[in-house]
């Protein structure tokens, strides 16, 4: 009768099983790093185009109400972006109160973007 030794040690079967696990688990945290790279990104551009967009705003609330127009858009080279700001002044019904609206557009390699600041300034 022939008697059997405990074996020690893996099957190649579970290796190939553990190596397939892991590799599963490494394509996800590739995935997720691309993911968070798109996010700073996209981030880091809507935060410059905010800026914009207030330091805008602020100007125009410096200018009193009634001498508040619209103004042409602007390219304002931000870093390796350009981004677009452009500037809509509209009444808002009675009175010297007038709408300012603020567009800030950029292109980066995730696609179109835009941010848009509205406030009313008033006399």
């Amino acid at each position: 009768m022939r008697v059997r030794r405990k074996q020690k040690g893996f099957t190649l079967v579970e290796l190939l099983v553990a190596a397939a696990l892991a590799g599963i688990g490494f394509l996800g945290l590739a995935a997720l790093h691309g993911a968070s790279i798109r996010a700073t990104s996209v981030g880091r551009n809507t935060s410059v185009a905010t800026t914009l967009a207030t330091q805008q705003l602020e100007a125009m609330r410096r200018t009193p109400s009634s001498a508040l127009a619209s103004v042409d858009p602007e390219t304002l080279t931000v870093g390796a972006h350009d981004f677009v700001r452009s500037t809509t002044v509209a009444g808002t019904g009675p009175g010297d109160s007038k709408q300012v609206r603020v567009d800030v557009d950029w292109h980066d390699q995730f696609g179109s973007h835009q941010v848009r600041l509205v406030t009313v300034i008033g006399p």
